[in-house]
């Protein structure tokens, strides 16, 4: 059946650079589509997968028989793309480009429309369509038996769940064979690349001492080995396995669920990955350019570090070769800024005039925890948050806590009256100019305020960009003490916690 394609997007700058020396081979693409029962002048669009995404590659009218013509002076790259038709709910069906870009397919808009494909000049399509045609009959089979044993669970008739189960499993295990013989009987087709790459490791029986002396260690093995064979279907040389949702499925399994969520582990994953692609520029394009963009936009309190290594591993050693040097420069530049207040590291230390126009400094501070606070006396969010932490203050600096707080904008008189209204009795300091303001901030990645920082006795950073009250619980855990219960925070509330 025809399925439904609900995102089009243009292809940007950053993810559309064409890799020639890869379609030397190919020549221009000659696509005849006929769609029975599409009425005349009705659009249809050639799309392609690049990575989660879809984007549109051409759009065309059909004649009044339902016939289209996709043509191109040059080869699409390799990849499945997809057949769209808005007017039909934006139906769509697969169809793979590689060398061969010269042949016709022929369908209709029913729901059959899978079952009634004809393709003609491809039997790189045509053995794919008996695949899909296959699986649309085993779906088929397979529809009665969920139904069949959701009834019987309903009724707790274990035997009756037993038996259709049973059938469910040897229809997956029929299944499994089929793809099996499709990449045996065709070990060039681009599919069959697709199949290897979707297969999952196979836990040996046989688990080996040490790890087979109990269920726990049974468990590490069979992580550990799921872990280091996941990629073993995997081309990293096939430039197409980009343009299908494939490549970027298993790169997220394999980050988020195989790979421990600390910035170590995940350091060392991309690297792996990165490495891994390295044969293929278009994969290596890709697998760099989605780490660094995951990893500079999550909301991860210390992720920032694994953002900062890619760009100081591969982008500034000039291995972007995607990018313009403008490009390059500007993310560089993210990277530089936000090195500065790194988690672990040591933050600039920061030398203000307190409310009697006395110096005070960060690193004079002697305390096992030290919150640095930049806030505003104007800012809304701040007038809101500051009596909180100021609660947490109160509570804490038993345990230790001091803060220092830096008012972030040229009000002296207002910032010393929001500290006398809200008896601020920690260590209060302002900029001296706009200048220092500016530099601390700049350090520091300030672009919104209230900001939290959390530094130990040794002034490095192990917290920031929380709420008052999840500071306070970072304490509270390393205090052992009881945390107290964290707001739900709305859009507008939540801070970056990179």
């Amino acid at each position: 059946m025809l399925r439904s394609f609900t995102r089009f997007l243009l292809v940007p700058a950053l993810l559309c650079s064409t890799l020639s020396q890869a379609q030397t081979a190919a020549k221009p693409m000659n696509l005849k589509v006929r769609i029975r029962g599409l009425a005349k002048d009705s659009i249809v669009l050639l799309a392609n997968y690049y990575g989660d995404k879809q984007f549109i590659q051409d759009t065309v009218k059909a004649d009044a028989a339902g016939n289209v013509l996709f043509k191109s002076d040059k080869p699409m790259e390799r990849g499945i793309y997809l057949v769209v038709i808005p007017s039909k709910k934006n139906k769509f069906f697969e169809v793979i480009l590689t060398e061969n870009q010269n042949f016709s397919m022929e369908t209709d808009t029913s729901a059959n429309a899978v079952q009634n494909m004809k393709v003609t000049g491809s039997p790189e399509n045509k053995i794919f369509y008996d695949y899909l045609q296959y699986i649309s009959l085993a779906q088929k089979r397979l529809s009665p038996l969920t139904d069949k044993k959701k009834k019987f669970e309903e009724q707790k008739n274990k035997d009756s769940v037993a038996a259709v189960q049973k059938k469910i499993d040897d229809l997956d295990l029929e299944v499994k064979a089929y793809k099996l013989a499709f990449i045996k009987n065709n070990p060039e087709n681009f599919m069959a690349k697709v199949f290897r790459a979707m297969r999952e490791p196979e836990i040996p029986k046989e688990i080996p001492a040490p790890y087979n002396a109990n269920d726990s260690l049974k468990k590490v093995f069979s992580y550990l080995y799921y872990k280091a064979h996941f990629f073993d279907g995997m081309d990293w040389t096939e430039e197409g396995l980009v343009r299908t949702p494939v490549f970027h499925n298993n790169l997220v399994q394999y980050m988020d669920k195989l790979t421990p969520q600390h910035p170590d582990s995940i350091i060392l994953a991309c690297d792996y990955l990165i490495g891994k692609a390295k044969g293929c520029k278009e994969q290596f394009k890709y697998t760099t350019h989605h780490l660094t963009y995951k990893y500079e936009t999550i909301k991860v309190m210390c992720f920032d570090r694994i953002f900062v290594h890619l760009v100081d591993k591969y982008y500034k050693t000039g291995q972007a070769f995607w990018l313009d040097e403008k490009q390059t420069e500007k993310i560089i530049k993210r990277a530089d800024q936000l090195r500065y207040s790194l988690c672990d590291n040591n933050p600039a230390n920061m030398i203000l005039q307190d409310t009697l126009g006395k110096t005070v400094s960060l690193q004079q501070i002697k305390a096992k925890y030290t919150i640095i606070a930049f806030w505003e006396p104007s800012c809304s969010h701040c007038k809101k948050e500051m009596p909180i932490l100021k609660k947490e203050y109160d509570e804490l600096k038993k345990y230790g806590l001091e803060i220092f707080a830096m008012n972030t904008e040229d009000d002296p008189a207002a910032w010393r009256k929001f500290i006398r209204e809200n008896k601020l009795n920690w260590i209060n300091g302002i900029a001296k100019d706009a200048q220092e303001r500016a530099t601390y901030k700049y350090y520091y990645d300030i672009y919104s305020t209230p900001v939290l920082f959390l530094l130990d006795e040794n002034k490095k950073i192990i917290a920031k960009r929380l709420d008052p009250i999840q500071m306070g619980n970072v304490i509270r855990k390393k205090e052992k003490l009881p945390l107290k219960p964290e707001e739900k925070k709305t859009g507008a509330d939540k801070q970056g916690h990179n």
